[in-house]
Parts: structure tokens; C-alpha cells; sequence
């Protein structure tokens, strides 16, 4: 039997976003004497919410980051994915898959609403999702607590056990399985090593033709 939905992460499983983020983070927060390069941005904050990195960042700097600091960070981060953001390579066809089953789709995303929405813009992704977009900031817990896909299986009327979650971070892996959810860990090689994933409760892809092979059978 299909799936009642099936839920994409949208950083680093939709859209190639991790490298425009932690190149722009780790400039940015240069300036303010917070150093850390491109590849441990990707590795300490990939997953986290922005209030994450910002409560990092202001550990690290001693104090809080001023109004103007924060607005400069979210204008530099949104310049940045309008100008260079693409779709992950293949995606677009299994999302393609999913909705040609019939199956629902939707994004759960730790980023904000108005990230999400301008990344699904930029890459021509928005209007398979439509306003079926959920974020960490409509519920109690971000990832890796199950709130955010338990909330995006209620709002879609899906039954959480009949939820199949794409995602490629260890902390929504966890929480999709905490939700009671299968879960496919997507492992490009750039972020999270496969076998963490995996040992995380994934079932591991390392591109998206094999994650189009192994939905197949799900979706029929």
C-alpha cells in the first residue's frame, strides 16, 4: 500500500543550499571575529536552526548579536541563495515520482519560512510543494525532537507509521524516526557520512537515481 505522504528536508535534499549558507556564515561572522572555515560551518551547524548558530556564535563572541548584525546575516544569506542557489541534481524527478504516484508531498525544514520559500523560488521547486511548507518555528522542538513532522503528518492528514522522510542530517533522521517514520538518509559525500546515517535508523542513499530506485517500490 503507498504511503500516505512522503516529507523532503529542503537544505542539502532539495536544494543545494549548505554550501551558499556556510560560505556566507563563515565570511560574515569572520567580520565579527567569530573564525571557523567553510567545511567545520558545514560540519558543526548542518541540520541546526539559525537560532542554533546564532546562540553559537554569540557564546563563542561573549555577547548577543545586535539587531543590525542578525539583519545583515539574513540579507547577505538571501542575496547569496538568489544569486547562486540551485535544485540538487535529480531531484526534481523524484519529486516528480512521488506526485505522478499520487503520493503528497510536503517540506519540513529547520530554516525559516521565508528561507524556505525564496530557496524553493530560486530553484523552480516551489510549485509542487505549494504552501504545504512546515518549519522549526511552528512547533514546541526543533528536529531532533519528532514535533516537526509529527505536526507536518497532522496538518496533511497522513497517519505518522505511512510517512516516508528524505532527509540528509543526523538530527532529522532522528527525529523522523522518533516520529515513527521511515526514514531515507540522503549521503552526497559532502555532509553527513553514510554509515552515521544509517546507524541513525536510515536507509541510506547516496544519490538521487538510487533514492528514485528505492521510493519506486514504496509508491506502487
Amino acid at each position: 500500500m503507498p504511503p500516505d505522504l512522503v516529507i523532503f528536508d529542503c537544505d542539502g535534499v532539495l536544494v543545494d543550499s549548505e554550501p551558499v549558507v556556510t560560505r556566507v556564515e563563515s565570511q560574515y561572522f569572520g567580520t565579527l571575529g567569530f573564525t571557523m572555515d567553510e567545511h567545520e560551518m558545514r560540519r558543526r551547524f548542518q541540520g541546526k536552526t539559525v537560532g542554533d548558530v546564532a546562540a553559537a556564535v554569540e557564546t563563542q563572541l561573549g555577547r548577543a548579536l545586535a539587531p543590525e548584525e542578525l539583519y545583515a546575516w539574513g540579507i547577505a544569506t538571501a542575496s547569496a541563495l538568489a544569486e547562486s542557489l540551485r535544485a540538487v541534481p535529480g531531484v526534481t524527478d523524484v519529486v516528480d515520482l512521488v506526485r505522478t504516484s499520487g503520493t503528497p508531498v510536503c517540506v519540513a525544514s529547520q530554516s525559516p519560512l521565508p528561507r524556505v520559500r525564496l530557496s524553493l523560488a530560486v530553484t523552480n521547486l516551489a510549485a509542487p510543494f505549494g504552501g504545504r511548507i512546515f518549519t522549526a518555528s511552528m512547533v514546541a522542538r526543533p528536529k531532533p525532537a519528532p514535533d516537526l513532522f509529527l505536526h507536518a503528518a497532522a496538518r496533511m492528514d497522513a497517519q505518522p507509521s505511512r510517512c516516508i522522510v528524505i532527509e540528509d542530517s543526523l538530527s532529522g533522521v532522528r527525529a523522523a524516526r522518533a516520529a515513527g517514520m521511515r526514514v531515507f538518509g540522503y549521503a552526497d559525500g559532502r555532509g553527513f557520512p553514510a554509515a552515521a546515517l544509517a546507524d541513525a535508523g536510515a536507509e541510506v542513499v547516496t544519490s538521487m537515481r538510487a533514492l528514485a530506485e528505492a521510493l519506486a517500490p514504496a509508491l506502487a
